[in-house]
């Protein structure tokens, strides 16, 4: 474990810490549960994505954060998920992957400067970044194939979710059964 301050993390990235993520989600899981019972039952996948997934796969890009996204599948009477716009940022620990130095300067606004000082102060990991999407698909669909379908629509949406996320890799996180699998690899 180290609390070594970097840019981006080296350190190849493997299943235990997937399974790290994989924990860190499932509390983010529960309290929204607590606010949306509706949605017990229709997780689909868990997955890390862009950048961090992208060192998953090529161990040369590096870590910086890292993207989680949970994916549920939208009751029929929903077409839109409740919180599809939420990002919640946590820590992910003392880890070998070390803690990731924030450079203030850099910051586009006031309020993200306050953020990056806060995190920088109250992590003592790389930042996990969690977000949630729901997908018209049913709960026992495949995952990688859900998430592929949701992918592929970003060609059509410049500078949507799923447009930026195509852009990198996604990999499996849950179900615990399929964790590292290639969802989707740009090169």
């Amino acid at each position: 474990m180290t609390s070594t301050r970097s840019k981006r993390s080296k350190v190849p990235l493997n299943k235990r810490h997937l399974a790290r993520l994989s924990k860190i989600a499932a509390e983010d899981h529960e309290s929204f549960y607590a606010r949306r019972p509706e949605y017990q039952g229709r997780l689909i996948a868990v997955v890390l994505a862009q950048g961090a997934a992208l060192h998953y796969l090529d161990r040369s890009n590096g870590v910086k954060d890292l993207d989680v996204w949970s994916f549920f599948a939208l009751p029929v009477e929903q077409n839109r998920f409740p919180e599809d716009q939420r990002k919640k940022h946590v820590d992910f620990g003392p880890s070998d992957l070390g803690r990731q130095r924030y450079e203030l300067k850099l910051a586009k606004s006031p309020r993200q400067k306050a953020l990056m000082a806060r995190w920088s102060n109250e992590h003592v990991g790389r930042r996990v970044d969690l977000m949630m999407r729901g997908l018209a698909c049913d709960p026992e669909d495949d995952p990688a194939d859900a998430i592929r379908t949701w992918l592929a629509s970003g060609v059509r949406k410049p500078g949507s979710s799923p447009w930026h996320l195509r852009q990198k890799a996604v990999i499996l996180v849950d179900p615990p059964e399929r964790r590292g699998e290639v969802v989707w690899d740009p090169r």
